[in-house]
């Protein structure tokens, strides 16, 4: 029987060990013209306009290109929108257009900045950053001069560019989404309550790495996971691994990469030599399983190729995330990112921020459905 063929028959075992998880789902509120006061108990979600009369602008600070940032900037729009603070119909791209498009989250905030969302809230112009390209002092110059002036809220992608934008300790909102552990990363100094900044908000997503690693290892014991890790190892989730490892008991085969230049063609080409070694040299290591992290092949076309060694001796290539992996090599992804129902969470943080709510001290955990897609 082969690996493809076990793990499909496996499939309904895995359906009755997943935990059953409730959804948090935000409730809209009626659109309303005036602010509520900021000391009722219960801060609302309605949306108005800035004292002065204008919408609220915001920024985005993003690390590189990923699909899957702006699958997520998609939903938290479309919850912004279900809460009445963009009016229906206006915003300038679909889901279906990220896809067919290939729309990063640049091309989607260049499209917003210059589109009318109604009078509640706006994307500032030549607001969005991308810290993998962009001088790091420059983006902290700007930010720092314009949060307060033509910037009221920050929305980040990820661990780089949440812990970036939360220790210029601005006097404006930050809501980060999508960091692999926003506390042990020090975005944020807790999830029980406090921040520890009144002005940082970080959606939490509770052990994601361990227990995606426990679904697949109850599917596959397997003795032996090999991981290859680019850059910061809390961003690859390495805790939650060592975690998993400890506790599961399997051997951990763990090779890292610096951090290195990836943006000319031949600063790729060097790069993905790089990998395609340390992969080969993975697969011949023993290993039962492969567990492909974040940010170590952005390019997906090159994928199939690159995982070949793994192939060729029928061990099997477990996803952190990204749908779009399974499509072009990786063997499953349980992925326990509920973007829809996240995006809707991540919009009530904003909105009740807007309305009075102190960010740091709103609900920031939110525990997804898991959803399984195999190749």
């Amino acid at each position: 029987m082969t690996g493809k063929r076990r793990m499909k028959n496996l499939l309904a075992l895995l359906l009755g060990v997943l935990l059953t998880v409730s959804f948090l789902l935000p409730s809209a509120l009626a659109a309303g013209e005036e602010a509520p006061d900021a000391a009722e108990a219960e801060i609302g979600t309605a949306p108005h306009t800035r004292p002065d009369g204008r919408p609220y602008r915001a920024a985005y600070v993003d690390y590189d290109e990923y699909l899957v940032a702006s699958r997520q900037l998609y939903y938290i729009l479309k919850g912004l929108e279900e809460l009445g603070w963009i009016y229906p119909g206006r915003l300038p791209f679909t889901v279906e257009d990220i896809e067919s498009r290939g729309l990063t989250t640049e091309n989607m905030v260049t499209l917003l900045a210059r589109t009318d969302l109604g009078p509640y809230l706006a994307f500032a112009d030549q607001a969005f950053f991308y810290l993998g390209y962009d001088d790091p002092d420059h983006v902290a110059a700007e930010l720092t001069s314009r949060a307060g002036e033509d910037i009221d809220l920050i929305i980040t992608f990820g661990t780089s560019a949440g812990i970036f934008v939360s220790e210029l300790n601005l006097p404006v909102p930050m809501f980060d989404f999508s960091a692999t552990d926003p506390v042990a990363s020090g975005i944020i100094a807790s999830a029980d309550g406090d921040s520890g900044n009144p002005m940082v908000w970080a959606q939490v997503e509770p052990s994601p790495v361990f227990r995606q690693l426990k679904y697949y290892y109850s599917m596959n014991p397997f003795r032996k996971l090999g991981v290859i890790v680019y850059g910061d190892e809390t961003i690859s989730g390495v805790p939650d691994i060592e975690y998993a490892s400890e506790n599961l008991g399997f051997t951990l085969v763990k090779y890292n990469i610096a951090e290195q230049p990836r943006e000319t063609e031949q600063q790729l080409e060097e790069y993905y030599a790089l990998v395609a070694g340390r992969i080969s040299e993975m697969a011949s290591q023993g290993i039962n399983a492969f567990y492909l992290t974040v940010d170590l092949i952005n390019d997906l076309t090159l994928l199939k190729g690159l995982l070949k060694p793994f192939y060729d001796r029928n061990i099997p290539v477990y996803l952190m995330d990204d749908i779009e992996a399974v499509r072009n090599g990786g063997l499953m992804l349980i992925s326990a990112n509920d973007m829809l129902n996240v995006g809707r969470f991540i919009a009530e943080a904003i909105a009740k921020t807007l309305n009075g709510a102190e960010a740091g001290l709103l609900p920031c955990v939110y525990s997804s459905a898991p959803g399984i897609y195999l190749n």
